[in-house]
């Protein structure tokens, strides 16, 4: 008789193999269902860094930017000042601390702010040299501009303007308006190249008396001193650095359709109104 000895360990393999099969299968080759997960990480991922590429590329409308940051900042509750609006009130403090609102104007626009000066604070009549007086505070306000450009560690693009009134040169080294008007602006940018401004962010333009902002002529058909006085100015616009456009003034279509300048009031250093001035000449030299 052929006997074998019984072992546990036989037994249990002999009635549980295909336990054995199937426990070997699962951990071997079983589906994971939370795989999915890794292939959609990886393509949110590659979508995420095409649209960051995108976004590098693309150019952003910068006052469409500003209405867009406006507006969120009303919804919640919040005050908006942008940039340009800030540059302004801080230039205008300088203005108003230089006893120069009479003589100056800060407007704040899409692309930076504008400071508007008349010539005479600057210029004698037919002159592209600087008066000692407006050469002092022409250095205040580069100097006023530099502080400005730490403060919001950044560097400005400068544009300078110069603007004649409507009446032709008699005599002097200009031949036109076009000539002074463009000297003009030159003498400014060359007054910022001296305080350490770069060449490559001056711009100079000279409009001549091609931009007027009010009528030159009172009703009787002469000449408007005020109108003449405001429309002889020198401009300086105050851009960011990677400004892509100059806000160009528009020429109008007809004299005719400017405002009239208000009247000049002038007093005596006793309050009384000043003497009447003598009629102007039909010919009138030119006066800058």
């Amino acid at each position: 008789m052929n006997l074998r000895k019984h072992s546990p360990e036989l037994d249990h393999e002999q009635h549980h193999p295909v336990h054995h099969a199937e426990e070997h299968t699962e951990g071997e080759g079983g589906h994971d269902e939370s795989n999915w997960l890794v292939s959609y990480a990886d393509m949110m991922t590659l979508l995420c860094g095409f649209f960051i590429m995108l976004f590098s590329m693309a150019k952003l409308d910068e006052p469409q930017y500003e209405r867009v940051r406006e507006a969120l900042s009303k919804q919640f509750g919040g005050e908006f000042h942008s940039p340009a609006q800030e540059g302004a009130r801080f230039m205008t403090q300088f203005i108003e601390i230089e006893g120069l609102k009479k003589e100056a104007e800060v407007r704040a626009e899409a692309v930076g702010l504008s400071i508007v000066f008349r010539s005479r604070l600057f210029f004698d009549s037919l002159s592209a040299e600087i008066r000692p007086e407006g050469l002092e505070i022409l250095n205040k306000l580069i100097g006023a501009i530099r502080k400005r450009e730490e403060m919001e560690q950044t560097k400005f693009r400068i544009v300078i303007e110069g603007h004649t009134d409507g009446r032709p040169v008699i005599g002097g080294v200009f031949p036109s308006n076009w000539e002074l008007s463009g000297a003009r602006a030159s003498r400014v940018v060359r007054s910022f190249l001296e305080n350490g401004f770069r060449s490559g962010d001056m711009i100079s333009i000279g409009y001549g008396d091609t931009r007027p902002e009010y009528f030159e002529r009172t009703d009787e058909g002469e000449w408007n001193d005020e109108a003449l006085s405001k429309n002889r100015r020198v401009v300086i616009r105050i851009l960011k650095k990677d400004a892509t456009m100059i806000p160009m003034p528009q020429a109008p279509a007809s004299p005719q359709d400017l405002p009239r300048a208000p009247a000049a009031t002038e007093t005596t250093a006793d309050g009384g109104a000043p003497p009447a001035a003598p009629p102007p000449p039909q010919s009138p030299e030119k006066t800058e």
